[in-house]
């Protein structure tokens, strides 16, 4: 199963800097699970520890507001989603339903926490990797805000 993980990891973006060994190596860390369309992966409020990396379908985030829920957005092949959750072991900030039926790749902060002292050089570098997307994703966010608000 190592194998079929590292295979789904290699080339996604967050992974871009990972040779193919150490792909193997956090595979161990992941879990492969399956969801139908339709089906709710976590609701707003919910606990949360587990990130999401979308390896094959398509996901919808939604958050509820004093005006009813709203579409975030839509989500496809190799996206990650609760990343937050992961790094502060807060409640989930949105709700994600799938869109069609998905692969996901699921890592827990119990899983992140083995990685850290298993392979800490490892552990390092993804989360390196991951701070640079959220960065990314910061950046525009403040953009879109800047652009909003003139």
């Amino acid at each position: 199963m190592t194998d079929h993980i590292a295979d789904i990891l290699d080339g996604l973006v967050l992974f871009q800097d990972f040779s193919y060994p150490e792909l193997k190596t956090i595979s161990r860390f992941v879990t492969h699970v399956a969801h139908k369309q339709g089906e709710t992966l976590f609701e707003e409020g919910d606990p949360g520890d587990t990130m999401l990396i979308l390896a094959e379908g398509k996901l919808s985030i939604f958050k509820g507001g004093e005006h009813g829920t709203q579409l975030l957005s839509h989500e496809g092949r190799g996206r990650m989603v609760g990343e937050m959750a992961l790094l502060d072991n807060e409640r989930r900030s949105a709700t994600c339903v799938a869109d069609t039926d998905c692969e996901v790749l699921t890592l827990s902060l119990e899983g992140l926490t083995r990685m850290s002292r298993e392979t800490p050089i490892l552990a390092y570098k993804f989360m390196f990797s991951l701070a640079k997307i959220l960065s990314r994703r910061l950046r525009k966010t403040s953009g879109l805000l800047v652009d909003f608000l003139s």
